[in-house]
């Protein structure tokens, strides 16, 4: 976050979808491949990689514009929005780029006009 949040370091640093290699098996998706998460809230690519530290089956985006794409706004009074246990579904997205923060802030703004 030092260098700012339009560096290509930190869009490499949370523009990523960690997953066990469990489920990248199950899915047939290879680590450092562009996939698509999609919930009710939205839906952004990313880059997936492998962390052995998650349980198959469950899917972590670090906090940043691209976590918040994904996830509802609604706090239920805290002032936080729900960040975890958001049900989603992974495809695998190999033609389709990883927008930067402003085209993916700019695509967002767009969709909800």
């Amino acid at each position: 976050m030092e260098m700012g949040k339009l560096n290509g370091r930190y869009v490499h640093d949370v523009a990523v979808c960690e997953v066990n290699p469990v489920t990248l098996e199950v899915l047939g998706i290879d680590e450092g491949n562009h996939i698509e998460v999609e919930t009710v809230h939205g839906s952004i690519v990313v880059r997936c990689s492998v962390n052995n530290d998650v349980e198959p089956g469950i899917a972590f985006i670090p906090c940043g514009p691209y976590a918040n794409a994904v996830t509802g706004s609604e706090t239920g009074g805290t002032g936080m929005p729900h960040f975890k246990g958001i049900e989603a579904m992974l495809f695998p997205a190999p033609d389709r780029e990883i927008l930067g923060p402003r085209e993916l802030l700019d695509s967002i703004i767009e969709e909800r006009m």
